[in-house]
C-alpha cells in the first residue's frame, strides 16, 4: 500500500536510506525532515504488513536537470506544473527484487502528471541506467552534480 509519508516514518526512512546509499550519498536526518515538512505530497511510502519497505521522494522544480541544492534546500511543491524530481527511490534490502521500486516510480510518475507536470528527472549510478530506460526514461549524458563524490547520469521522461 502507498500511502503520503509522515513524521513518524522517520526513523524507519533513515534505516533503508542508509541501507541504500553510501555515507556520502545518503540524504541526512535534516534532510528527510525538511523534505517530510515540505514536500509530503512527493514523499511516498510503500508500507507492507504494517512495515515500510520503500520510499521515494522529491520535489517539483523548475528544471529540467537535478541541481546539488535540491539535496540541502527544500521548497514546497507548486499545485500545477514543473518538473517532478527524485531525489530518492530505495527498498529495504530484504525486499528488493520484488517490483516495489517499479510500483513507487510509476505511482509518483501518474501523480505528477495528474498536476500538470511535463516531466520526471533523476540521477542515477551507471548501473542503474537499464531499469531506467527500461521504465520509459531518457539518458540524457553525465550529470553536473558531484552528489557523493559519484558520476551520475541525467534521467528524464516527459509525461
Amino acid at each position: 500500500m502507498i500511502r503520503l509519508v509522515e513524521m513518524k516514518d522517520l526513523d524507519r526512512l533513515m534505516e533503508i536510506e542508509n541501507l541504500s546509499f553510501t555515507p556520502a550519498e545518503a540524504a541526512t536526518e535534516v534532510a528527510f525532515v525538511n523534505r517530510i515538512r515540505m514536500i509530503p505530497d512527493t514523499f511516498l511510502v510503500e508500507v507492507e504488513n504494517g512495515e515500510i519497505v520503500g520510499f521515494i521522494n522529491g520535489p517539483v522544480m523548475e528544471n529540467v536537470f537535478i541541481t546539488d541544492d535540491l539535496f540541502s534546500e527544500t521548497k514546497e511543491n507548486p499545485e500545477n506544473g514543473g518538473v517532478q524530481s527524485i531525489l530518492g527511490l530505495a527498498v529495504h534490502p530484504t525486499h528488493r527484487k520484488k517490483g516495489i521500486a517499479t510500483i513507487l516510480l510509476s505511482y509518483l510518475e501518474k501523480e505528477a502528471a495528474l498536476k500538470n507536470r511535463s516531466a520526471v528527472t533523476l540521477t542515477c549510478l551507471e548501473s542503474l541506467i537499464p531499469f531506467y530506460e527500461k521504465h520509459g526514461y531518457k539518458n540524457d549524458g553525465v550529470s553536473e552534480s558531484e552528489h557523493g563524490g559519484e558520476e551520475w547520469y541525467n534521467m528524464t521522461k516527459k509525461l
